[in-house]
């Protein structure tokens, strides 16, 4: 399906947030997924995946969480550390809770969008998407790549809420993808991630795949693997045809 790309100024408490938005070029309206960035930023690769929404048939936003400290800044895979604390200057739990917010406000204003709004997130995204599951409303379904700290960081201090600490208030259908190899989040986290979901009631799926570690579904990085990739993609677009009624259409 032929898509439009624009970049769009979505307003936040915190100003103009920068989100590039891809759409079917055929006019029609159609559900949302928001799909959130990894830790280096909405780069070149998290703009192919919402266009890749878009051929799919849904309008995709991928909106710029570091917006606070400048317009589309990325960090390059090789050297993350030398940007990492100028790119997240202002850039919180409570920050990604409020933009999110403001882009579900935003997409519930556009013309072009009807029917329910997912989510997806990659790396710190994954985390993010976990996060807008349980405190932003008008979310329908959310999708989790290899999120990580869900269970906080040991630098963290004492009394900081855990991500994990909001299971309860997730109302809405979850699935997520992990590698075996990966350490953040290990096999194990993984595993209490699944026993509070399902102590809590919270429908949803996790699919782990041997052989691949944290990032496996970036196609630019050295941890990429197309198996897992391709297997999670049609997961993915399963779950969201589901959950988000009348997609393609």
């Amino acid at each position: 399906m032929d898509t439009i790309e624009q970049v769009i100024d979505i307003e936040t408490a915190d100003g103009p947030m920068a989100t590039p938005i891809y759409r079917p070029a055929d006019g029609q309206p159609r559900p949302a997924i928001i799909v959130i960035m990894e830790v280096f930023g909405v780069n070149a690769n998290i703009q192919g995946i919402a266009q890749r929404f878009a051929a799919e048939g849904y309008v995709a936003v991928a909106p710029d969480l570091y917006h606070r400290t400048g317009r589309l800044r990325t960090a390059p895979y090789d050297n993350l550390a030398e940007f990492r604390d100028k790119l997240r200057q202002g850039f919180s739990d409570d920050s990604v809770v409020s933009d999110v917010s403001a882009a579900v406000h935003h997409l519930r204003g556009d013309s072009n969008v009807r029917g329910p709004i997912g989510i997806v997130g990659f790396c710190l995204g994954g985390k993010v998407s976990y996060l807008a599951a349980a405190n932003v409303r008008g979310l329908t379904a959310a999708a989790v790549y290899y999120g990580g700290f869900l269970e906080g960081r040991e630098e963290d201090p004492p009394g900081t809420k855990k991500p994990i600490e909001d299971t309860s208030k997730i109302t809405v259908p979850l699935i997520g993808f992990f590698g075996n190899d990966d350490n953040n989040p290990s096999p194990a986290q993984v595993s209490r991630i699944h026993e509070e979901l399902n102590k809590h009631g919270v429908g949803h799926s996790f699919h782990s795949y041997g052989g691949a570690g944290h990032g496996f579904f970036c196609d630019d990085r050295d941890d990429y693997r197309p198996g897992a990739a391709a297997d999670a993609w049609r997961k993915t677009l399963e779950f969201f045809a589901q959950h988000l009624a009348g997609a393609g259409s």
